[in-house]
């Protein structure tokens, strides 16, 4: 007994084309999974910049607003808004001195950051504070790091003070 096998001319080498397809898709998958990657890399790394600027420039606004209570930027026009530093216009000797473990020269982690301090003028104090007595003095603190990777970060202070005279 013997069996034939009549093979069909149409399904020649069908097996070979279904194997090949499905190794196109598994190549195709494969480089898709390999960019989505290396984008994602990429991603971390803009994160990792952008943080450590951001870091810098709020550690920036929290210095400048020490150094306002300090009173190293003194108000010499209580009436009128107007900068009172930056990082062009440094007091050479600030009267309180240089703040303990920091550089004269504006800096944190080693990264040097450019900042405005604004006095914006004086207003009425808030709740608790005696309306005849004291005034609220407002400022404000830009602090932005330098590029490439720039962070900008705003903010306003404010002192209470004896009655601005008008």
């Amino acid at each position: 007994m013997s069996n034939i096998i009549l093979k069909d001319p149409n399904e020649q080498g069908s097996v070979v084309v279904i194997a090949l397809m499905i190794l196109v898709v598994l190549t195709l998958l494969g480089i898709m999974a390999t960019r989505t990657s290396s984008i994602d890399i990429r991603i971390a790394a803009n994160e990792i910049s952008y943080k450590k600027n951001f870091y810098v420039a709020e550690a920036g606004v929290f210095r400048e607003a020490l150094e306002i209570g300090r009173g190293s930027y003194p108000v010499t026009n209580i009436s009128q808004a107007y900068d009172l530093a930056d990082q062009d216009s440094l007091l050479p000797n600030p009267p309180g001195g240089t703040l303990p473990g920091s550089d004269p020269v504006h800096k944190f982690s080693g990264i040097a950051y450019n900042f405005v301090v604004k006095y914006e003028g004086y207003y009425l104090p808030p709740t608790g504070y005696s309306v005849i007595h004291f005034s609220r003095y407002d400022y404000t603190v830009d602090v932005d790091t330098p590029a490439p990777d720039t962070v900008k970060v705003a903010s306003r202070y404010y002192k209470i003070g004896p009655k601005a005279s008008e």
